[in-house]
């Protein structure tokens, strides 16, 4: 987790400053980023397809999905499809 962790939290902090000083954790839920709507989401989708080509379904970029949350989507596929199944 720690690898793919890092690299999402200098996505967020390198393409959306408005995170200022933010703690940014694994904890962290999407809707508590500063700004965080349907854009962003949008936005955040792209740059993460770019780094680990791996389309995160947009329908769990949502406000309660958390970085931690990411990072399985992102190393375990399978998962994602699964939490898709129970939205």
């Amino acid at each position: 987790m720690g690898a793919t962790l890092q690299k999402i939290q200098d996505i967020l902090l390198e393409n959306f400053p408005e995170i200022g000083d933010m703690a940014v954790t694994a904890e962290t839920k999407l809707g508590e980023i500063p700004g965080w709507d349907s854009m962003v989401a949008v936005n955040l989708q792209m740059f993460l397809d770019e780094l680990f080509h791996v389309v995160i379904i947009l329908d769990l970029l949502n406000e309660e999905t958390t970085l931690g949350d990411l990072v399985t989507f992102i190393e375990n596929p399978d998962k994602m499809a699964g939490a898709n199944k129970n939205k």
